[in-house]
This record gives structure tokens, C-alpha cells and sequence, in this order.
């Protein structure tokens, strides 16, 4: 039975939220939120110096931005939060920028950019994007990881879950990895700033959401199946009723409807929450974000930019759950020879690495993934027992499942009707079908998380044959390529 309680979480009041989580069965199997406030209101940015003065009695602030002009109301968003807090602070305006000119990038790098900047600060306030807060929380992070940094985040858009979360999506080696850092101390979402956010940057949050019915069963399949993860169903019991009723407004958010945005406000930052009460991205992360990651490592090869980390990841959600309801409909587990179903290290190394060397010259790119994936490879053999097991009782399996899927069709109804991208070529910077059969074929490989793909590749079903079925079948839902 779920808790009621925690269906209906305000995201804003967190007392309450520890309250409720704390007399869940397995509480002690949960994570604390480290965070002191979140603000969701009308004219939120008003409260920075506010958030500000609860973090450090210095007065020393470093404000934290990407190039990209944020505009609401007619005026600079970032020239407002600085004018707010040049009243009380002295501030220091640290613009990142990419050498190219283009969008930024969470990169190691620029995280030491903003690291080279901390002496004597009181606090970080980071205004923008994901990735800004991505940035911010690891610099504020790596500097003292028993104690970091206070770090105030001002979220100007709804496009992603990561501004309440305590991981960081790094670029790294040309990969995309998820690594510790820490939650914001504070985070602001000013309601009138994200309304008039471009209409395709809420769609993105509205997207992120999808794998809500694809991420959390990809985590108890990898439970089950003794792959790791700390599974509790706590952290998607969190968000999975709320995010069923923004499917339902779907329509209304294509329309721009601010009750809807503040629930998506709400909902998108108690997703990030889900992340760091589960000690991990499982709850919002699985076989749809892999497929996503792919095709962001391809960017600098096909010379485009980086999507709509939301949109992109929704597009993929769409074949998660068409590959979701094959297993849970076509799928016979008396077929599988379990004995061809343990590929060796050294039949796997050269698919693995043969899939990402394009990447790059130096080969980094399949290095990091062959590094990461030999680790699930070996897990994989160490925990043959388990998957005998759930071979066996595979019809108690799916029936545990069953409730947090969505059916493939309802989901691409919903994002036609949110004006939300169905496919790749889509996308605000339309990923061509080579590179998207690519991502779908290889994503399995990139990282040691266990999916619903892995299971489906060492069960000797994964394959392009397979993956060409799906993109006919989101083909007719216009959806996909």
C-alpha cells in the first residue's frame, strides 16, 4: 500500500517530507535530503539574499551563469538576481563559456573553472541550467568534500530533474557519467521566471518525467537479478501519482497553463529528491537515458549541438516502454538457454570498444566505456543463480511490475498532446537515423547499470533485427526516427 502522504508531497516543505519518509518500512535503507529550503513561488528570486544569509556569514558571493540571455517580464534574469544580491554581498559574476562559442558543457574543466574562483567566498549562487547546477555542485563539492561549499541555485527554466539532486552528470573522457557531488543547499524557483522559459525548455522537464514508467523497473529488475542497486519502492512512490496527473494535463501545459507549470515545478523537483533519497539516479534514470547519453557523446562527431537533455530523453522513453511491453508481452522465458546467455570478457571487449571507437582518435571514449561495463559483465556471471531464478518465477515478477508501466501508446498520446517531440529528427537539433539506430543497438554498453536491455542482449534477443522492430512500432505511433 502506498503511502498517501507521499503521493501528495509538497516538494516545498521538506520537514514534513523527512517526517513521512522517516516512518516508511526500510526507512533506514533511505537517504537523507540534505538540503535546507526550497522556495516555489511567484517573484522567488526576491528571496535570494534571503537564502543567501542562511548559508554564511561571509559576505564575499560568487554568482554563477552560462552566456545565454534569460528574459523575463522584458528584463535580464541574471541581471536581476545580481542587482538582488549586490544589496547585501559583494558579488562576483563568473560567466563560463565555451571556446567555441557554444552551449556549455558539464565538463571537469569547467568545474575547475569555477573551482579556481572559491577562495574566501561564503557561498556559490548558480543561475540557469542543468548543467550550471551540475557544474556548481561538483566545484562546490570538490573543494571540501566533508564540508562543501553553500550553494543557493536559481532554476530559470523547467527542463530538467537534476536542480535537486546530489549527483552530477559529467562529461568525461567523452562519456557521460553520473557522479557523487551534493545537493544545492537552497534551490529557487521563481514561478513567473520559469512561465516565460521557452515553451520547448518546459517541455524538456515534461519529457525528463517520462522515465518515471521506465527507470524505476529497470531499478527492481536490477535488484532482482542481483545487479546492484539499493531498491525501495519510497522513492517513486514519491512522484509516480503526480506525474499520472501531468500526463492527464498534457494538453494543458501545450497550452501554457500556470497551475499546470507549478505542478511540474513541484513534481520535476521531488524527482530529483527521488535521486538523492535513493542514494542514486535509478529512480529517474534507466534504459531511456543510456539511449540519450549515446547520442550526446555523438554530438561532437556529427558537429551539432547537445539537445534538450528532457525531450531527447522522452523520445527514448517512448522505445523503453515499446521494449518494456515486449517483455512483459512476448517475451518466454522457457526459451533462454541460460548457458549461451554468459559472454566472456574477452569475447565482449572488442563489441564493447568496436561501438565507441568513432568517437574519438584516442579511443578515451571506449576505454571509459569498457571500463565501466567489464565491471557489469563480471557482475553478471557472479549472479547466474538469480536470473535462474527469475526465469523461473517470471509471471511473479512481471505482475510486481506491471502497475508502474504505461502502455507505449498512451505515453506518445500524451507528449503529442504537450507539443513535446516523438522523434529524433525532431529534436532541437534533429538527430539523423543512423545516429539514433546507433544509440538504440549500442547503449547497453556504455555503463555498468544493469537494464532491461542488458537482460534482452545476454538473453541473445537484443540485436538490430530487434531494434528494427521497434523502430517500426513507434513508427506507428509517430514516434521514433
Amino acid at each position: 500500500m502506498v503511502d498517501p502522504r507521499l503521493e501528495r508531497a509538497d516538494a516545498t516543505k521538506l520537514d514534513e517530507l523527512r517526517e513521512i519518509l522517516a516512518q516508511q518500512e526500510g526507512a533506514d535503507g533511505l537517504c537523507p535530503i540534505e538540503m535546507d529550503r526550497i522556495y516555489i513561488s511567484h517573484g522567488a528570486i526576491q528571496q535570494v539574499n534571503e537564502a543567501v544569509r542562511s548559508q554564511t556569514d561571509k559576505k564575499k558571493v560568487l554568482m554563477v551563469t552560462g552566456p545565454t540571455e534569460i528574459l523575463s517580464n522584458g528584463k535580464n534574469v541574471k541581471e536581476q538576481v545580481l542587482s538582488v544580491l549586490k544589496q547585501e554581498f559583494d558579488v562576483e559574476w563568473l560567466m563560463l563559456k565555451e571556446e567555441d562559442g557554444g552551449l556549455i558543457h558539464a565538463t571537469p574543466e569547467n568545474s575547475a573553472k569555477i573551482e579556481s574562483h572559491l577562495d574566501d567566498v561564503g557561498c556559490v549562487v548558480g543561475v540557469g541550467s542543468g548543467t550550471i547546477c551540475d557544474l556548481c555542485k561538483r566545484a562546490t563539492y570538490a573543494v571540501n568534500e566533508e564540508n562543501p561549499l553553500p550553494l543557493v541555485i536559481v532554476q530559470t527554466a523547467l527542463s530538467v530533474n537534476a536542480f535537486s539532486d546530489g549527483v552530477s552528470v559529467m562529461l568525461i573522457n567523452g562519456v557521460k557519467r553520473t557522479i557523487h557531488s551534493h545537493y544545492p543547499s537552497v534551490l529557487i524557483i521563481d514561478l513567473d521566471v520559469v512561465a516565460d522559459a521557452p515553451a520547448e525548455m518546459n517541455v524538456s522537464g515534461y519529457g525528463d518525467l517520462i522515465a518515471t514508467w521506465t527507470a524505476p523497473v529497470d531499478w527492481y529488475l536490477m535488484k532482482t537479478l542481483g545487479m546492484g542497486g539499493n531498491f525501495h519502492t519510497a522513492p517513486s512512490d514519491l512522484i509516480r501519482l503526480q506525474c499520472e496527473e501531468l500526463l492527464e494535463n498534457s494538453a494543458k501545459l501545450a497550452a501554457g497553463d500556470k497551475k499546470v507549470l507549478g505542478d511540474l515545478s513541484n513534481v520535476l523537483t521531488l524527482s530529483g529528491l527521488s535521486m538523492g533519497i535513493a542514494g542514486e539516479s535509478c529512480p529517474a534514470s534507466g534504459s531511456e537515458h543510456v539511449m540519450s547519453h549515446l547520442i550526446d557523446m555523438a554530438s561532437g562527431v556529427r558537429n551539432t549541438g547537445i539537445c534538450y537533455h528532457g525531450t531527447q530523453v522522452a523520445v527514448s522513453g517512448i522505445i523503453s516502454e515499446l521494449i518494456w511491453d515486449w517483455l512483459m508481452n512476448e517475451f518466454d522465458p522457457a526459451t533462454v538457454d541460460i548457458d549461451k546467455c554468459y559472454p566472456s570478457l574477452e569475447e565482449m571487449e572488442p563489441i564493447c570498444k568496436g561501438a565507441f571507437d568513432w568517437l574519438d582518435d584516442t579511443h578515451s571514449a571506449a576505454e571509459e566505456c569498457w571500463a565501466d561495463y567489464q565491471k557489469k559483465l563480471q557482475r553478471w556471471h557472479e549472479h547466474k543463480e538469480e536470473f535462474r531464478t527469475f526465469l523461473d518465477h517470471f509471471d511473479e515478477f512481471k505482475q510486481t511490475v506491471s502497475p508502474w508501466l504505461k502502455k507505449p501508446e498512451y505515453v506518445a498520446k500524451c507528449m503529442h498532446d504537450a507539443n513535446a517531440p516523438t522523434r529524433y529528427s525532431q529534436l532541437n537539433y534533429p538527430v539523423d537515423a543512423v545516429t539514433a539506430r546507433w544509440a538504440m543497438t549500442n547503449c547497453h554498453l556504455m555503463r555498468n547499470r544493469f537494464s532491461v536491455i542488458d537482460l534482452l542482449y545476454f538473453c541473445g534477443v537484443w540485436s538490430e533485427d530487434f531494434v528494427q522492430m521497434l523502430v517500426e512500432r513507434a513508427e506507428a505511433l509517430d514516434a521514433g526516427l
